[in-house]
């Protein structure tokens, strides 16, 4: 690969560029320095905001960085040398490979070395709580899984003795002569990855790190809480292994210090309430406690999972760090010696275990790679962007950075930013050929009799601590047709992935069932499994016992065993039923369409237009461009975006549309056809993705503080203009107003990000034009980015006050006849304030803008609660939406600053480029079939597809694969029963409702069947599994791809057959993914309401919700609620009748 990339650093960063170039077809060289990919991320037991199991959504990306063709991977290897070639057009590398003393071709990570090795070490990955042995791979999910042995440690290379491994070694793969070598490399250009360290806490003694018993760090703690930690997840007191009662954790530690590290590491504050949520499900009996500085809550969800901790899981924010931490050797407990600014004096806890949150530092080997690469470097040592037009781009061109190492942020932005820096590097690299990659040929289906497998997974605890696996595993051995029966510490892991291979191979297995997460998410890595071990991959059926069971139902154990027993069983029925499908390859448009014409879309339509494909820009309003600020930078928005739009507006490859506005979108991935309507005047673009760069807008806060009112009380923006216009010289005292209609218990509950820098970056520059002017700034939390705090204290230093003022008691904007007067209390000073002021500035969040409901219903994608899109998945996923081809960035996506909308843009056009990059996609399998023999030319299929995929053509309907979307809708339609819709076969959905109903409960529990759409329905109740919102273990879930899909004899199968309930599940009118699908079941609900009515059961038993991806919450209060309601109905009358007869007919 003469024209590659490299990429420094296997942590999620430099996974995710890597598989963003290689993906388009890039080949991509990537190096890390330990035994295994995965980075601080696969240390971690949960993510926030959504407290997802980390490995769990980890891996895939792992088992995929090693079977990519295009890339090739360098473990427990380093850079050694960089030098720039032909001008700096390229790079030649030397990569300097360690010895692992084990032959990576050869091991199979089977583990027999390991326990047969008698030396135990302290384990770097379990931060040396755990232990591992002198030949070891560092976890389960390791890639490669392959062992390495620590020389240091080994008794052959300090004693010359033992060789145990060898000994046992079955494939012959241990090589004691195994020397250090170098490889050389030419490649385009460099991403610089490399993540980050924490500092070490002990060189803070007041907080007896390393010298009291008990107090550890926030990453210690996290593999304390992992199920595959040192202590398999239980919460102990390392010292005496028993449960703590009370657990404190303290934030800034190092951080926003001027002695130590005088920035915020930003990722903090969630991750300690994450920690603490994960620790009171634990147990909930624990106190926990979080002393803190500023809460930083600024990202997406961030105020709402912190609110929701402190209101449901009785978690107690104390703003006030400790000044020391000590021991009573009497009680064996910790005594921390704190600050209460609210209840305003110095106070004392005694704690069980403290959590340290160290400072996040840059590695230590950055200033030695930095010289080498010829990088710069900011003051706190990080790798420095050289300017906020790009974000990833360094001094050295071909040379970009992303991740941690550029600056302290959490997954979500490292994922973005290496998504960005992904695109950048690419400018310089060449395509390659790409070899196919290496799979087994998938046999042709013969028929047979069904041959199952069934994998079920415990996900470390987050299945296993709730659902008896074991049982589990037994139960689905038993059940007809399944020859195979496994469990898994992690299905997901490489290992558990080679494990199904050979067992589908060994078993002659023609079906696959896992029984772990969401398909959603896990489902492509189990079809791609199948398919590498010969089987077609859709002979795949998955079942989802933790979203739907385990996290929603964690303190019924014996409930949710007896779930997961029978979502197993109905996975069977349906896969004795699977057909394989086929896939076709379609040609891609070579364009992409970007909404919106801020920075963000600028942006990403330039970056498409450079790479040689077309853009096409349309903007609602007239003017490009918008309303933004860069704080604390001596650069002018102006100086951005004036060149921008230039640049833009004369590119060849781009076309702008002003006053323009999206009427309709019909197509998919590869081939969208987008109407858009300028100046009443329709016309139609064909495009291969579409990029959504929708801005956010300001909030008008009329009514707030007097908005509206008085005169004098004015915006920031509005404060601003006054600022550039140099006309506040006279106005001697004015007041800053922050979280003005942000950070509300209802409504807008979420933070904006970038008022606090906007408000002090303001009040600054106040003060150079008006020195003498008395500035008050009222203020709840100061949420900076990591310059903001030099800022902050530049701020105090020049005299402007800084007020902290409480949710429940804000400052009251008063009309005196002077003028105004602000009434407050200090919560620092304890005292009542009343404050003339000339002027008063609400800071105002960014709300979504009015066109975004538009935008959502036209094309089929998501919002949150607020009105914000919704992305696929918060970390792996930000800048995609579950929609295949559709991409987000900039404010649209939520409030964020000009720097993250940068790079969110050139990451959303580096995804949106992969499909057209490769030119080819492929279409949807599953689609419908129509049997001629049984057609009756009735055309009802052809009225209602929306998608124009079937035709009567000489008294037969043909359908037409390329334009199907799978919904279903067609094969309820049909008076003959003529259309099969492929894996969602009305035999397939029959064999589940048996299967779910061969066991009814007892007395008046009730039970009842969903039918839920994959795009809302489904997506909201894995929402409620995510949020670990619980309702009543009564439910068994079908998920169809659409609600049209439910036919009516489905319902009234289940009805006969002893169900109490049947909930349908879709998405909101005018959101649905298949255009009317939702309304064509609501037509059909009432229908059969009717029906049952004459059939003496209840209509209530019958219900049609909607519930779009991001309403977890309110899904699982539906299901609470319906659960309730048949339990008032009592059983369904039919219940006596449903016997053995009707179940097998």
């Amino acid at each position: 690969m003469p024209n590659g990339v490299l990429v420094i650093g296997g942590g999620i960063a430099g996974i995710t560029a890597a598989l963003d170039l290689a993906e388009k077809g890039y080949g991509v060289y990537l190096v890390e320095k330990t035994p295994s990919i995965g980075g601080r991320m696969a240390q971690l037991d949960k993510t926030f905001p959504t407290l997802d199991c980390s490995i769990c959504i980890l891996a895939p990306k792992m088992v995929e960085i090693s079977r990519h063709p295009n890339i090739q991977l360098y473990t427990y290897s380093e850079v050694s040398h960089v030098q720039p070639k032909d001008d700096g057009k390229s790079f030649k590398v030397k990569i300097k490979r360690k010895p692992r003393y084990v032959n990576e071709e050869k091991c199979t990570g089977c583990l027999t070395c390991t326990e047969k090795c008698p030396v135990k070490v302290p384990s770097e990955f379990e931060e040396k709580l755990g232990q591992r042995k002198a030949i070891y791979i560092p976890f389960p999910q390791a890639v490669p899984a392959v062992a390495v042995i620590d020389r240091t440690h080994c008794l052959y290379f300090q004693k010359g003795v033992c060789k145990l491994c060898e000994k046992f070694c079955p494939v012959k793969a241990i090589d004691f002569d195994q020397q250090e070598y170098e490889e050389t490399l030419e490649v385009a250009s460099i991403i610089v990855a490399t993540g980050f360290d924490l500092i070490d806490p002990a060189i803070l003694s007041q907080y007896g790190y390393g010298r009291l018993p008990n107090v550890m760090t926030s990453l210690e703690f996290e593999r304390l809480l992992n199920a595959a930690g040192p202590t398999g997840g239980k919460i102990v007191r390392l010292s005496d292994k028993t449960a703590p009662e009370k657990i404190a954790f303290v934030q800034c530690v190092g951080s926003r210090n001027v002695d130590v590290k005088p920035y915020c590491s930003q990722i903090c504050c969630m991750y300690a309430t994450k920690e603490a949520i994960v620790s009171k499900e634990h147990n909930p009996k624990i106190d926990v406690t979080i002393f803190y500085n500023d809460l930083q809550v600024g990202g997406k969800a961030h105020q709402e999972l912190v609110r929701r901790a402190a209101e449901e899981f009785q978690i107690k924010y104390v703003k006030g760090l400790p000044s020391g931490i000590d021991y009573d050797f009497e009680t064996n407990k910790l005594v921390i010696r704190h600050a209460d600014i609210v209840k305003d004096k110095p106070r004392t806890e005694s704690v069980d275990l403290v959590v340290l949150c160290p400072s996040v530092v840059p590695r230590k080997d950055s200033s030695k790679l930095a010289r080498m690469l010829g990088i710069s470097m900011t003051e706190f040592g990080f790798f420095k962007s050289v300017h906020s037009s790009s974000a990833v781009d360094t001094n050295v061109p071909g040379i970009y950075v992303c991740g941690v190492c550029e600056g302290p942020k959490d997954i979500s932005h490292s994922v973005a930013q290496a998504s960005a820096a992904a695109t950048r590097a690419a400018l310089h690299a060449e395509l390659i050929k790409s070899e196919p990659r290496r799979i087994a040929p998938v046999q042709k289906y013969a028929g047979g009799e069904p041959r199952i497998g069934v994998f079920v997974c415990n996900c470390g605890i987050n299945i296993g601590a709730v659902v008896d696996v074991p049982k589990v595993v037994e139960f689905a051995r038993n059940l007809d047709a399944v020859v195979y029966s496994e469990e898994f510490l992690f299905a997901c892991s490489k290992d558990a992935i080679e494990k199904i291979k050979e067992a589908i191979k060994e078993h002659n297995l023609n079906r696959v069932i896992v029984a772990s997460c969401t398909p959603r998410t896990h489902e492509p890595l189990f079809r791609a499994t199948c398919e590498e071990a010969g089987l077609n991959p859709y002979l795949f059926e998955m079942v989802n016992i933790r979203e739907h069971d385990s996290w929603v139902h964690p303190h019924q154990p014996k409930e949710a065993t007896r779930k997961a027993m029978e979502l197993v069983q109905m996975a069977v029925a349906k896969a004795k039923l699977l057909h394989p499908l086929e896939q076709f390859e379609i040609d891609v448009c070579k364009s992409v369409l970007v909404i919106g014409g801020g920075v963000a879309g600028l942006i990403a339509a330039k970056e498409v237009a450079e790479k040689g494909f077309k853009a096409y820009v349309v903007h609602s309003k007239e003017k490009l461009g918008g309303k933004y600020t860069i704080p604390f930078e001596d650069v002018a928005i102006d100086a951005l975006l004036n060149p921008l739009i230039k640049s833009v507006e004369e590119h060849s490859n781009i076309e702008v549309f002003r006053s323009t506005y999206i009427k309709d979108v019909k197509g998919a991935l590869g081939n969208f056809d987008v109407t858009i309507l300028q100046n009443e005047t329709p016309k139609t673009l064909r495009v291969g993705a579409i990029i959504v760069a929708e801005e956010a807008e300001t909030l008008q806060p009329q009514g707030l503080f007097g908005y509206g009112r008085y005169d004098n009380v004015i915006t920031l923006h509005e404060l601003q203009q006054l600022i550039q216009q140099n006309k506040l010289v006279n106005e001697k005292a004015i007041a800053l107003i922050l979280c003005a209609g942000a950070r509300e218990k209802s409504g807008r509950t979420y933070c904006s990000k970038v008022c606090c820098s906007e408000a002090i970056d303001s009040a600054l520059k106040i003060k150079e034009q008006s020195p003498e002017a008395e500035i008050f700034v009222f203020y709840r939390d100061m949420v900076l980015p990591i310059e903001g705090a030099h800022f902050y204290r530049k701020a105090r230093e020049q005299g402007i006050t800084f007020i902290r003022y409480l949710e429940e008691k804000p400052p009251r904007v008063i009309s005196v006849k002077k003028g105004l007067e602000i009434e407050a209390e200090d919560l620092i000073a304890g005292v009542k304030l009343s404050i003339p002021i000339d002027k008063v500035v609400l800071v105002t969040p960014l709300v979504p803008s009015e066109n975004n409901r538009a935008l959502s219903s036209s094309l089929k994608v998501p919002l949150n609660t607020q009105g914000f899109f919704l992305e696929a998945h918060p970390k792996l996923r930000p800048l995609d939406f579950a929609t295949d081809g559709i991409f987000i960035c900039g404010t649209g996506h939520s409030p964020q600053s000009v720097v993250e909308s940068v790079y969110q843009a050139l990451g959303a056009a580096s995804r949106a480029l992969i499909p057209l990059t490769r030119g080819k996609v492929l279409s949807e399998a599953i689609t419908a079939e129509v049997d001629e023999d049984r057609c009756i030319a009735c055309t009802n299929c052809e009225k209602v597809c929306e998608y124009n995929a079937i035709n009567v053509e000489k008294s037969v309907a043909k359908v037409n694969p390329f334009l199907c979307k799978g919904c279903g809708v067609c094969a309820v339609e049909c008076p003959a029963m003529a259309i099969t819709m492929n894996h969602y076969t009305n035999d397939q959905i029959s064999s589940m409702i048996k299967a779910s109903l061969q066991t009814l409960p007892e007395g008046d529990k009730p039970k009842a069947l969903a039918f839920f759409c994959n795009w809302c329905s489904y997506a909201a109740a894995d929402m409620a599994g995510v949020s670990r919102f619980e309702y009543p273990p009564a439910v068994r879930i079908i998920r169809v791809m659409c609600s049209g899909r439910v036919d009516e004899t489905h319902v009234l199968q289940a009805f006969l057959l002893g169900v109490d309930g049947v909930l349908i599940g879709g998405c909101h009118p005018g959101d649905c993914h298949y255009i009317s699908g939702n309304l064509k079941a609501e037509k059909r609900v009432k229908q059969m309401k009717r029906w049952l009515r004459e059939a003496g059961i209840e209509p209530e038993r019958l219900r049609l919700e909607w519930a779009s991806a991001g309403e977890g919450q309110h899904l699982a209060a539906v299901l609470k609620e319906f659960t309730e309601q048949l339990e008032k109905l009592g059983p369904n009358p039919l219940k006596k009748l449903a016997g053995k007869e009707l179940l097998q007919n």
